[in-house]
């Protein structure tokens, strides 16, 4: 193990040349979000392509959870963690309940951004700023929804109209470090959404701007359900265009989701454990400016590699600020696995290096003050001296542009590989899991994997993954075709099945993973084939049936125990069944159930001179549950012209019942028979006993 502290004093500023030749290396060509979750439009069957305006909002939406508004986004999926299946999860919710999707119209722009400020202002009211920027907008709005624009037309929110929006609106709004979705008008009145994530700072020689955003299109390179990155070119002809699908389309409407609150971008340094694989402390002195410290601590946990960068800006100043730029070169090979940083700061990755900036207007990391940076990457890795980046902090002039901050070398330690020439196939396991069915007698055995690249060169030929098991008969067996070369940093995710029948000794049962398999170096040359092989264990519960199963807890939980132990809880025990296979019957007396009846519904024309309709909606709410509702109860009226919310204050016991009266303001041009949905607990706020049993619906017809 390495471990030692290094002191480096540079006692004049590194000269330009030299700088120009480092940041070269760490090349930030542009500023990119790396970091969104590219979720697909067929990631739920009933999905259609009219569902990117969803999509788009949760993926802003998620990106913030992670920068300090959890609130955002919650575990949909109960699995324990919030990620890419949340933000699937949560587009659903924006669409079916705030956005009015699934409706024969669609989400408009104006469904878009009221059901956007709704859902952001319920969860951190005042605390968030939506820009739109769209010159048509006033009108939209007043002729969808029949509602005159005001700053606080969504109360607990922020609404600002601009103009339509430039490429430097575009450059200056993901700087500024705002999420940003783009509508592209590819036919009157019907956009497609995608989220901004990029631009580069030099124009092509036509004088484009090259630009990527988030696109919900599948992208059938990657196994399961996964967006892609739309690389395309944007200009400026009047109007803001996207090169979208091989023609210039106009961008009709922007949006920039911004909060209000600025983080100071500041962290505690944590202490560097004694089985650390290295641990190095460099100062640098940048002449007048001052100093920076780098402190570095890299920790290794199974084949993943953390490395910890704590910067302390010790006295640097510039122009009454400190630092607002962090950046680490890397090999190219190597991709970050995950990332961490203080709340502000904002993260990309590039081919040769990690970067974290504060957003435009901040005054940057002060002196005293430190902040920790972190990724961790595949393994195993080596610590080597590099020289690191930072930067002033740039400067929005008069004219709304953009002066840069200056790059400056600071001296570090980074990862390295291996400098052999050959790749090098490593696996990662995600997860296993082994369930039994006592009716048709057999187990079924899943393992999840990722098989990854880490080394320098290419992987030309196809490989086998295969999944065995020494206790069982077969096995399962992928092959993996790279399109065209499987390159250093590329990973490939697999899942990996085989079944048995029960019988026997199963818990636990053995098996083993093998990447590009048989007599050593296998099929591929490699630069470690001692990296090819796992061997795995995991419990089936299935191999007594009298002994283990499935135990169903008075209150309603579960736990894979014997009957002796399950019988003694005064519990419901299931033989030879894993938990993962029970619906546990939810205990007695301790959930509401809220269901919802439409009443009567009508449209009445109040237009004097001419036909403007109001329809209104009576309902009755009753609580068929167990138990006291005793929150706030809320209810949603959707119809295609539009919503009203309302809710009831008062406790339901149960068979209690209340009544409410929607009223959904329509314009003149909504004559004709519709729909109207009525919705209980819109937000699921109330943990009901059945979930499915909150809406109705009716059609009303205005004539």
């Amino acid at each position: 193990m390495k471990r030692m502290l290094t002191l480096l004093l540079a006692t004049t500023m590194i000269g330009l040349a030299w700088c120009a030749i480092v940041t070269a290396q760490v090349e930030i060509p542009g500023y990119v979000v790396s970091d969104l979750h590219l979720i697909s439009q067929e990631s739920k069957t009933d999905w259609t392509p009219e569902w990117t305006a969803p999509i788009e909002a949760a993926t802003i939406l998620a990106w913030f959870a992670e920068r300090g508004y959890p609130a955002l986004i919650r575990d949909f999926n109960s699995d324990g963690v919030i990620d890419e299946l949340d933000t699937i999860e949560l587009a659903d919710l924006l669409g079916r309940v705030f956005m009015q999707t699934d409706s024969p119209r669609g989400t408009t722009d104006v469904r878009l951004v009221l059901g956007l400020a709704r859902y952001i202002a319920e969860r951190y009211p005042n605390q968030f700023v939506l820009k739109i920027f769209d010159a048509g907008f006033r009108g939209e709005l007043q002729s969808e929804e029949g509602l005159t624009f005001v700053p606080d037309l969504v109360e607990g929110i922020e609404l600002v109209l601009e103009d339509d929006a430039t490429i430097p609106d575009y450059e200056y709004e993901l700087q500024t470090g705002e999420g940003v979705i783009l509508g592209l008008e590819s036919e009157p009145r019907d956009n497609t959404y995608l989220a901004g994530r990029s631009f580069l700072y030099e124009e092509t020689a036509q004088g484009y701007t090259p630009v990527d955003l988030a696109w919900s299109e599948e992208d059938y390179w990657l196994s399961g359900n996964q967006g892609q990155v739309l690389e395309t070119i944007a200009k400026m002809d009047g109007y803001l265009y996207v090169d979208y699908e091989g023609r210039w389309t106009p961008v009709e409407c922007m949006l920039s989701l911004s909060p209000t609150e600025e983080f100071d971008g500041t962290s505690e340094p944590g202490e560097c454990p004694e089985d650390a694989i290295a641990y190095d402390v460099m100062i640098t002195e940048l002449g007048d400016y001052g100093s920076v410290q780098v402190e570095e601590c890299v920790t290794r946990e199974g084949s993943v590699d953390t490395y910890t960068w704590t910067v302390t800006n010790i006295d640097f100043l510039y122009n009454g600020c400190g630092l607002c730029l962090f950046a680490i070169p890397k090999p190219i090979s190597l991709g970050a696995l995950t990332h961490t940083e203080p709340g502000g700061w904002l993260y990309s990755q590039y081919p040769m290096a990690w970067a974290w900036r504060l957003p435009l207007g901040s005054c940057g990391l002060l002196p005293g003050d430190s902040a920790v940076f972190e990724v961790s990457v595949p393994g195993p890795t080596v610590d080597v001296p590099i020289l690191g980046v930072v930067s002033t902090c740039a400067i929005v002039l008069p004219d709304g542009s953009v002066r840069p901050g200056e790059l400056l070398v600071v001296q570090t330690t980074g990862p390295g590989v291996s400098e052999e020439g050959c790749p090098d196939l490593a696996l990662r396991i995600l997860d296993e899991s082994c369930v039994c069915d006592p009716i048709d007698a057999a187990c079924q055995l899943s393992v999840w994997v990722d098989v990854v690249n880490i080394g320098t060169e290419a992987v030309t030929d196809p490989f086998d993954l295969i999944l065995t098991s020494p206790d069982h008969p077969g096995g399962d067996a992928e092959t993996y075709t790279p399109p065209p070369n499987f390159e250093p940093g590329d990973i490939w995710s697999a899942m990996l099945t085989m079944y048995f029948p029960m019988g026997g000794e199963l818990c636990p049962t053995d098996y083993v993973v093998v990447v590009d398999p048989g007599v050593a170096p296998g099929s591929i040359v490699e630069c470690d084939e001692d990296n090819n092989i796992y061997f795995g264990s995991i419990d089936c519960y299935c191999g007594q049936q009298e002994r283990y199963g499935a135990c169903c807890y008075p209150d309603g939980s579960c736990m894979n125990t014997t009957a002796i132990e399950c019988s003694d809880a005064g519990g419901e025990f299931h033989a030879g069944v894993d938990c993962s296979m029970v619906q546990c019957e939810p205990p007695e007396e301790d959930c509401p159930d809220l269901i919802v009846e439409i009443t009567e519904a009508y449209c009445t024309n109040v237009g004097a001179t001419a036909p403007l309709y109001e329809i209104t909606v009576e309902v009755l709410v009753t609580n068929i549950g167990p138990s006291t509702v005793t929150q706030t109860i809320y209810l949603r009226a959707v119809n295609d012209c539009g919503s009203d919310t309302q809710t009831i204050l008062t406790d339901l016991d149960q068979w209690d019942t209340a009544t409410e009266t929607f009223t959904i303001q329509c314009g003149p041009n909504f004559a004709g028979c519709r729909p109207v949905t009525v919705t209980v607990d819109h937000l699921f706020q109330i943990d009901e006993c059945e979930e499915g049993n909150n809406t109705d619906t009716e059609t009303v017809c205005c004539r």
